[in-house]
């Protein structure tokens, strides 16, 4: 598939994972799917709701998808999608974590997510210390919350929001 304006580019190898086997108003054997890299939303010919298939080069990805076309079900599913991909994933997620500082001067990265406020993210920024935290393990520990579901819940809502600012999405997941 060829990226289109404001997509990713799909050369090479992608993992994604049918998120809606059977969507409304769609053309039969087309199902939802989300990449687990960059988190992008994707209709894709073929596979059932749970599957986790390697795509090469796009093959198979017949368009992008916005989070308003996905049912209400498949919506209510996403945020325990997401905390599977980041659990699968630490490298890639843990960086948040590991790299999160002030977004400015009243405000730190941590607070982003749900039930954090400013003492809480100081105590977190503490607990990492300069090494940072090894896995989502030692994380949960520190912070004392499920921090993978914390940041799929972001995630989540940045998805249904592309719009939505600081955009953990775009400034550390899909950047690189």
């Amino acid at each position: 598939m060829q990226p289109t304006p404001g997509g990713p580019d799909l050369s090479g190898e992608w993992v994604i994972r049918i998120i809606d086997g059977s969507p409304q108003g769609v053309a039969p054997g087309v199902t939802h799917a989300i990449t687990e890299n960059g988190l992008y939303l994707v209709r894709y010919r073929g596979g059932s709701a749970g599957e986790k298939i390697t795509v090469t080069d796009g093959e198979g990805i017949v368009g992008m998808l916005r989070h308003r076309d996905l049912s209400g079900t498949t919506q209510g599913d996403l945020v325990s999608t997401l905390t599977e991909i980041i659990r699968s994933n630490p490298d890639v997620f843990m960086m948040f974590y590991n790299r999160g500082g002030p977004i400015n001067r009243k405000m730190h990265a941590f607070q982003l997510l749900t039930g954090v406020g400013p003492s809480k993210a100081q105590d977190m920024v503490k607990k990492r210390g300069r090494a940072g935290w090894a896995d989502f393990d030692a994380v949960d520990e520190s912070a004392g919350f499920d921090t993978a579901e914390a940041l799929a819940i972001r995630l989540a809502e940045e998805l249904g929001d592309p719009g939505m600012l600081p955009n953990i999405l775009n400034m550390l997941i899909r950047a690189g």
